[in-house]
């Protein structure tokens, strides 16, 4: 188990939930949403923690936050920057005239250390399902089509300094 771990929970069924309080997506989103590790703690009490892999979208029933991924169209201002803890992703997409909007939704991605422990590998706000970034080795036919059409919200994600751009890097 990484050293760097620190213990956030436990599921429904015992399971220890762990994460790299800095130098991970999971840290950087905490650090973001402040109320967004209270709402992971609460919703990942109530789940069962089984599969070596397991991204979960849910709904929570009430308004928790604001999501930060918005469909853009032609009259938004996009920039492009490189996100903290995120250099394997490349530029991404930021709104610059646009404010976040309300969601419901509570998305975590978990990994399977060992028989009892889990690693929160990240939590956010808002839908499970996004395409990997254009720049990604992973990226799909549909990274690009999606990535030109939706846009993370300006001020809502730390990004490295003096990594913006104006041009569509891809």
């Amino acid at each position: 188990m990484d050293i760097n771990l620190t213990f956030l929970c436990m599921s429904k069924n015992g399971m220890k939930v762990m994460y790299d309080p800095a130098d991970s997506h999971t840290a950087t989103h905490f650090d973001d949403k402040t109320t967004l590790m209270g709402i992971a703690i609460e919703q990942l009490e109530k789940q069962v923690l089984e599969q070596p892999t397991m991204n979960l979208e849910i709904d929570t029933g009430k308004i928790i936050g604001e999501s930060d991924i918005v469909t853009i169209g032609e009259s938004d201002s996009i920039i492009y920057a490189i996100r903290k803890n995120r250099e394997d992703q490349g530029y991404v997409p930021f709104v610059k005239n646009r404010e976040p909007e309300p969601c419901d939704l509570v998305s975590v991605s978990l990994q399977k250390i060992d028989d009892t422990t889990y690693e929160l590998l990240s939590a956010w706000i808002g839908e499970l399902e996004s395409p990997p970034f254009p720049q990604m080795v992973n990226r799909t036919n549909e990274s690009t089509p999606y990535w030109r059409s939706h846009a993370f919200i300006w001020g809502s994600q730390e990004i490295i300094p003096n990594t913006e751009i104006q041009e569509c890097p891809w």
